[in-house]
């Protein structure tokens, strides 16, 4: 049975997605408190649209991105512009309602960690292609920031390790793109989990755990991730540096195993294959060693752990 009806949480659920108006003042509501509560629920906006879009379909989740949008670029347009404004409600917001409709239609939450993904390899890419060279396009910003990270220089240099402004600046636009296609994805992903965990207590108990712990990206993500990593060793041996548009590519896509490594071990944990410590460590190893986690959810793909121990 779904949550009692009598459970505030659960009712405020069946609210929300009663008929479009409520599911846009909600989203709206929604965005705001995201935006006070940064980083820590930014998600919770695109949460609310895919929810929508579970239980009441299209027009009601269409209702919500525009509220959840208005509220963002109310706080936006004023400190941005409208352009700017504008580019980060689609930012946080399209993928998440394209993921919920996918969702919605196909009711496999691997189906779109595995379309996710591949639009965050295509986000990258196409940064990558339209601005040539995208490092160089933040490194005006970076010198902006030169007094920060002369402050960082100084304190790495009390741990012993020394770096100049300067390094750090070349390695901070290094990253700034692939880190951006990651937070894509991993915002996006966030939503999908948000919104079917809140449709698991309104009306289908037990589906978020149930295709949380099936996550899985498949072998032709793997594949693109193994050519994707040769041509990275390829380039750096060959050139003596990487091809920057790959290396974002291997960044983005070793981050996504890492999320199917953690449904791994959740499904080891379901079929009671470990205990509880272990799944507590593998949440220290996503700070600590998060390079093994990748192995594991590499590892996945061709082994199929979960589907392995199932059978016994």
């Amino acid at each position: 049975m779904p949550a009692a009806a009598s459970d505030p949480m659960t009712a405020m659920f069946r609210w929300m997605t009663a008929d479009p108006f409520r599911a846009f003042i909600a989203a709206g509501i929604a965005s705001l408190v995201a935006l006070f509560a940064l980083p820590m629920v930014a998600w919770l906006p695109a949460g609310l649209v895919v929810l929508v879009m579970l239980a009441s379909g299209r027009v009601a989740a269409g209702a919500a991105a525009a509220g959840a949008a208005a509220g963002l670029l109310w706080v936006f347009i004023p400190a941005f512009g409208p352009g700017p404004a504008l580019v980060v409600a689609l930012a946080v917001l399209l993928p998440s309602y394209l993921g919920g409709s996918a969702l919605a239609a196909t009711g496999s939450l691997s189906l779109v960690f595995q379309a996710l993904t591949l639009g965050a390899v295509l986000l990258v890419l196409a940064i990558h292609g339209l601005l040539g060279d995208p490092a160089g396009v933040l490194m005006p910003l970076i010198a902006e920031l030169e007094p920060m990270l002369r402050r960082t220089a100084e304190t790495l240099s009390q741990w012993g390790i020394e770096r100049s402004a300067e390094e750090i600046g070349a390695a901070t636009a290094r990253v700034a793109w692939a880190t951006l296609g990651w937070m894509v994805l991993l915002h996006a992903l966030l939503a999908q989990f948000a919104g079917l965990w809140a449709f698991d207590r309104l009306r289908e108990p037990g589906v978020f755990g149930r295709e949380f712990r099936q996550l899985k990206l498949g072998r032709f993500i793997a594949w693109i991730l193994v050519a994707c990593f040769l041509l990275s060793v390829v380039s750096h041996g060959l050139l003596g540096q990487g091809w920057q548009a790959i290396d974002d590519v291997v960044f983005v896509l070793a981050a996504a195993f890492l999320v199917q490594a953690l449904a791994v071990v959740h499904g080891l944990r379901e079929l009671q294959v470990i205990g509880l410590l272990p799944m507590i460590l593998a949440y220290a190893a996503v700070v600590l060693v998060p390079m093994a986690l990748v192995g594991i959810g590499f590892a996945d793909t061709w082994f199929r752990f979960r589907e392995r121990f199932a059978r016994r």
